[in-house]
């Protein structure tokens, strides 16, 4: 009996731990490194050249967004990042997990603000940002973000991704409410809510351009700081496609409210026209999910420690 609880805990162990092996011939999505999640903590730190597409944007002040790399000369944000800024006063840096380092940092010459970002209620909340000089991409710590490119019925008839879709966000925000800033690059796994839920519909005015993630319960969510950066959906193909924007939410990971994102499927288009389609992109001609296998893991692994105390 002891030999099966000691294997059990390492089932348990492994079940804990996934590991995303993208598409290394992938023009876009993907990063020199494998990345690995661990299920069971709010947040961890990532490991270098896992999210070639992270990058802290900076002023005179210090971190004051995250962004993810488009393409060699642009970065896409959120506006209110970019808000009463001009491009003179920021520093992009990518490359790195280490906040505001990295192999490479770029200054900018023009900020993209969607003109009709609302700072009251949050919605259009992206911006873009083109680079002084483009970045080197044959740098293997730096690799960009695919865009989804989703069917206008999709978007028109239903949600994308699905509710109930696992999703990965990133970035050098606050470790909790008040806490400080991370120094490494943060990851945590979420799922995107149904936009008629309370934890969601409280909080957004849109959903066609607004879509919420979290998990029950509360205690994983973006914090300040993270505002900006990448929610990510892992394909079937596999590459990273950047399906949110880190925009606001009701203080940070409280149990009653989920965190809000916009929605950059409805944006692929202003995307194109700003930038003349110097992006990578992922079809999609339906509306899309990647749901986790956790449920039936958890199942099999209570099984066996039911079997085990009771033999």
């Amino acid at each position: 009996m002891l030999f099966s609880i000691i294997v059990l805990f390492d089932v348990i162990r492994l079940s804990f731990q996934i590991v995303y092996s993208c598409n290394l011939k992938a023009t876009c999505g993907c990063s020199s490194n494998s990345v690995s999640m661990n299920r069971i903590v709010g947040g961890e730190d990532a490991s270098e050249a896992t999210w070639g597409w992270a990058v802290s944007l900076a002023i005179n002040t210090g971190l004051l967004c995250t962004g993810s790399i488009l393409s060699s000369s642009w970065i896409i944000t959120a506006a209110h990042c970019v808000e009463d800024h001009s491009a003179s006063e920021f520093t992009v840096y990518a490359g790195s997990t280490f906040l505001c380092s990295g192999t490479q940092n770029r200054s900018v010459s023009l900020i993209v603000a969607h003109s009709n970002y609302d700072p009251i209620t949050y919605s259009n909340d992206v911006a873009l940002l083109q680079l002084s000089s483009p970045l080197m991409m044959d740098d293997s710590n730096v690799s960009p973000i695919c865009l989804p490119s989703v069917h206008s019925s999709v978007l028109a008839s239903s949600e994308f991704p699905t509710s109930g879709t696992t999703v990965i966000a990133i970035g050098w925000g606050r470790l909790s409410e008040y806490g400080q800033v991370a120094k490494y690059l943060q990851q945590v796994t979420l799922t995107t809510v149904d936009y008629r839920s309370y934890t969601c519909n409280s909080l957004i005015s849109d959903q066609k351009v607004q879509l919420c993630a979290g998990v029950p319960g509360g205690g994983k969510d973006t914090c300040q700081g993270d505002s900006g950066g990448p929610l990510m959906m892992f394909t079937t193909s596999k590459q990273w496609v950047l399906i949110g924007v880190t925009s606001f939410g009701k203080g940070c990971a409280r149990p009653s409210y989920a965190g809000v994102y916009t929605r950059v499927a409805a944006f692929e288009k202003w995307i194109e026209a700003n930038t003349n389609g110097s992006y990578g992109s992922v079809l999609f001609s339906h509306a899309a999910s990647a749901k986790s296998s956790i449920d039936y893991l958890l199942f099999f692994i209570l099984f066996i420690l039911h079997a085990s105390l009771n033999s």
